[in-house]
């Protein structure tokens, strides 16, 4: 096929790989693998084929334009085929289509006779009550379950998160929310909680100064949405006490609480296409209570000034009387 066909044929192939793990999902990937590779050996003969006519099509118009310039200039030229009609992109992308279409539906066929673990994360046959890998019991619902509109009926991808026939949050992702927010209530009880949008992570990580931490990752909005939800949690935040510590522009908001500086980072929170945020114990309560003592220090200080130069009028004003 030359050099165009190559690298479209290393594109296509890379394609399938990328939509095997795309569509099927980290959930059931195992399960339909044998699926997926019979689906992907089919396909990609058709779409091997839909780029040789891609390609052919593309030779065929780059040596039509090779006369047209001959002839234009007067050169002798040479009979070449006509442009191939139709084909080339459009089957390659009707191609692509349908098999994406098949690997949803190779997904959430086997995703109803398999469970995930919720400690380990591995995916068993649903006959399985505990773990094999880490020993954690299993849920009684499997994935499939897990992703079945409890509104319509419909039977989504496991993975997804909203219906896609009616929009209805699925009983997977609303408890996977609801464990999330308990995670939130049990690591992070002094701080408002995440309730803008987006779904939302919470993890214990390494500790920070001898003490633990906590980070949260937020994703399912825009760049726009996300930067609007940073904004908004920061507001609440303030809103319960939280003081910038390095002035206005500061992305460390504290909290002393009964000797202890809570502690909120938003350094390089937005990445993008998510949010990660850490929570923990500052090691400057120190200056942190200096911070807090300014304002009554600068108020004391004042009234000393104000007393020395009311001493200093009063002087003046006896000087002038007896001289």
């Amino acid at each position: 096929m030359g050099l165009l066909g190559n690298i479209l044929g290393n594109a296509v192939s890379e394609g399938i790989g990328k939509g095997i793990q795309n569509a099927v999902g980290k959930a059931v990937e195992g399960a339909v693998r044998p699926a997926a590779d019979k689906w992907a050996g089919q396909a990609a003969q058709s779409l091997n084929q839909a780029t040789q006519d891609l390609a052919d099509s593309t030779q065929a118009t780059h040596e039509a334009a090779q006369s047209a310039v001959q002839a234009a200039q007067g050169a002798p030229t040479q009979q070449t085929a006509a442009p191939a009609q139709g084909g080339g992109m459009a089957d390659l992308g009707a191609a692509l289509s349908s098999w994406a279409t098949a690997m949803q539906g190779a997904a959430a066929q086997a995703a109803q006779n398999m469970k995930e673990c919720p400690q380990c994360g591995e995916v068993v046959t649903a006959d399985h009550k505990f773990c094999p890998k880490c020993g954690a019991q299993l849920p009684e619902r499997t994935l499939g379950a897990g992703a079945l509109c409890p509104k319509c009926g419909r039977q989504n991808v496991p993975g997804t998160t909203y219906c896609a026939e009616c929009g209805t949050l699925l009983p997977a992702a609303e408890e996977a929310r609801a464990a999330q927010s308990a995670r939130w209530d049990e690591l992070l009880p002094q701080y408002p909680k995440w309730t803008l949008g987006g779904e939302v992570s919470v993890e214990a990580r390494d500790a920070i100064n001898g003490h633990p931490a906590v980070s949260v990752s937020v994703h399912g909005g825009s760049d726009a949405q996300l930067g609007a939800w940073l904004g908004q949690y920061v507001a609440l935040l303030r809103a319960d006490g939280f003081v910038p510590f390095y002035g206005e522009d500061s992305d460390i908001y504290y909290k002393v609480v009964d000797g202890v500086c809570r502690t909120f980072d938003k350094t390089d929170a937005n990445q993008g296409d998510f949010l990660t945020m850490t929570f923990f114990v500052g090691d400057y309560d120190r200056r942190a209570a200096q911070r807090a003592q300014a304002p009554a220090q600068n108020d004391a200080v004042k009234a000393a000034a104000d007393t020395a130069k009311a001493a200093a009028d009063a002087a003046k004003g006896l000087f002038k009387k007896f001289f």
